[in-house]
């Protein structure tokens, strides 16, 4: 691919992207949904974990205690989960609710181009939801979020990178069926299982000793998981929307 080629193939990418953030903005149907599920998970949560949901306290489960910031870590990453996969599942359903799926396959644009423009508009959805978690997490449950930023972030990017790439596969796999809702957390799951346990392992040492400790391996999992599935996201959409 040449450089004019590589140029347009980015334009029209971003051109698509940006045209489902408008469509956003105006119908709110996304967004909104993920932010009210990841507000009402948290304030749950403020409400019933023990010891009014400080970080410093210890709870007590089945097979031992652990400090309550491990527990907050999982719940962190389970709402951000949950709440994408609610994001994920309407990828495709302005297209499919309109008729309009032939129409933007018609793009002159490499079939890689319109997963990138779904991912990039995944993405922007996934990160506003965190944007709002992080700091509701950390002023409720007294979580050191800012002490721990720089690696907070940058388990962030790379989460983010490979639980996009995955939502926006299996979200054309599952608009293609009739419980677009049901089947999206099928297919996806499974595969989202080992970047969780990663983000959950990293984000729990960051929080509660600074850095990342005996917990750095898990940054290799997430790099090695975002280069395979956005691969894997690159070659197979083409023949996922054929």
């Amino acid at each position: 691919m040449t450089a004019a080629a590589e140029a347009g193939f980015v334009a029209k990418s971003l051109t698509l992207a940006r045209k489902d953030l408008r469509v956003e903005l105006r119908a709110r149907d996304t967004l909104p949904p993920m932010l009210a599920f990841s507000l009402a998970v948290t304030l749950l949560l403020a409400f019933t974990l023990p010891g009014g949901g400080r970080a410093g306290a210890p709870v007590r489960l089945p097979f031992g205690t652990v400090a309550l910031v491990d527990v907050l870590a999982g719940y962190l990453w389970v709402t951000v989960l949950f709440a994408g996969l609610v994001g994920f599942a309407r990828t495709f359903e302005v297209e499919r609710a309109d008729g309009a799926v032939d129409a933007l396959l018609l793009v002159p644009l490499d079939r890689s181009g319109l997963w990138l423009a779904k991912a990039l508009a995944n993405l922007a959805f996934v990160a506003a939801v965190q944007a709002l978690l992080l700091p509701a997490f950390g002023l409720l449950f007294g979580l050191e979020v800012a002490r721990a930023a720089p690696e907070l972030l940058l388990v962030v990017a790379l989460v983010d990178v490979g639980f996009v790439a995955v939502g926006t596969l299996f979200a054309s796999v599952a608009a293609q069926t009739t419980s677009r809702e049901l089947m999206l957390p099928i297919l996806a799951l499974p595969a989202l299982v080992p970047p969780f346990v990663g983000a959950f392992e990293l984000t729990s040492t960051a929080l509660s000793s600074g850095g990342f400790g005996g917990a750095a391996g898990w940054l290799g999992l997430l790099v090695v998981f975002d280069v395979v599935f956005v691969t894997v996201g690159v070659l197979a959409f083409e023949f996922v929307v054929e």
